[in-house]
């Protein structure tokens, strides 16, 4: 159970969209995508206890993964709530049938026994930026591997660089190189990925009623530099976190907080990120399609491929031509995101034939 650097694997938050948006990806795609998934942060604001934030985060969590080899499970932001709350997600998983890797860390504590615990289909090691920066991350990790009697072959290693929008292509290069090269026995682990997120942390980035093109630093990154390192033995697989800085919006409150309607499109090289007002001022159910509209039909027509692309731009096409049910900030998550992993698996495939 292995795939390689042409195979991809998107950082999605366990929510309504998100999952849908797997449901919705082609079929044809699937088999070379390994999600992985984060359950987000449980707030008591909005579930009155842990079981039922994971009720609702387990809701078609099984539907949503049919026809992907595997997935990966992160309960990371549950760490408040202790080891429990890591072996609630791993048991409800598991108990759904789903094919997943738990995901832990040399430096984390909570998940760590639930993981080793659940690893029938091995394990997921996430190093982060923080653990590399602190200079002792090969003997950190030799150290994990031996304590907890890991096998090389059945451990999965994703590099994490986490937020990198402040980052140009070259200097997310060097410092994703630069990691690699601190990973021991490159060759020996299961799968080697590197992950990373350019997308800005808010779209407070756009002006009103305009438009923006973010460059999609760590794909430029991996595409035009990481594939070609020579000093590392091994391509790793290419990640990243689709639509959605690794923040989340979790601490997002649209009560206190104003909000615009807002299209998020991905490009080949960049993010499309399309503004409008705040809807306060203006309905979310009269904004949305007038967005679509420019997309498909306005000013920036050349950004869209046609309806044909994937189930996420036939829905663009719909909206533009007025059909209901868009006018809804998680329809667009659900849009922008099978979009965006239909536009990876595009491009990996024209690379891997090339």
């Amino acid at each position: 159970m292995t795939f390689g650097p042409y195979d991809y694997v998107p950082v999605l938050k366990v929510k309504r969209g998100e999952k849908a948006a797997l449901r919705l990806v082609a079929p044809a795609l699937r088999a070379r995508i390994s999600p992985l998934l984060e359950i987000v942060e449980w707030r008591k604001d909005k579930k009155p206890t842990l079981s039922a934030h994971l009720d609702t985060a387990f809701k078609e969590f099984g539907a949503s993964l049919r026809g992907y080899p595997r997935c990966f499970l992160d309960a990371r932001e549950l760490t408040p709530h202790g080891q429990e709350a890591a072996e609630e997600v791993f048991e409800r998983a598991a108990a759904l049938g789903v094919r997943f890797i738990p995901v832990t860390g040399v430096s984390r504590t909570a998940d760590l026994a639930p993981a080793l615990k659940n690893r029938t289909n091995g394990l997921a090691v996430r190093l982060t930026r923080v653990e590399f920066e602190g200079g002792r991350l090969a003997p950190q990790l030799l150290d994990f591997v031996t304590s907890h009697g890991l096998a090389f072959s059945a451990t999965d290693l994703i590099l994490d660089l986490g937020p990198v929008e402040d980052m140009i292509e070259e200097g997310v290069a060097a410092l994703a190189t630069q990691f690699l090269r601190e990973i021991p026995k490159p060759t020996a682990w299961r799968t080697l990925t590197v992950s990373a997120s350019a997308f800005p942390r808010g779209m407070g980035v756009v002006e009103r009623r305009s438009h923006l093109l973010v460059d999609r630093a760590e794909w430029l990154a991996w595409r035009n530099h990481l594939r070609q390192v020579k000093e590392v033995p091994r391509i790793p697989t290419y990640s990243d976190c689709a639509i959605q800085h690794p923040a989340g919006v979790e601490g997002f409150d649209p009560v206190l907080m104003q909000v615009s309607a807002s299209i998020r499109y991905t490009l080949p090289e960049s993010w499309l990120l399309i503004k409008g007002v705040s809807t306060r001022r203006k309905l979310p159910s009269e904004q949305f399609p007038e967005l679509a509209t420019l997309l498909v039909y306005g000013h920036l027509r050349s950004h869209f491929p046609g309806e044909d692309h994937c189930e996420g731009c036939a829905s663009v096409k719909a909206a533009a031509d007025g059909k209901k049910g868009f006018g809804y900030p998680e329809a667009w998550r659900r849009i922008g995101t099978i979009h965006h992993i239909t536009e990876v698996m595009h491009a990996l495939s024209l690379l891997h034939g090339s």
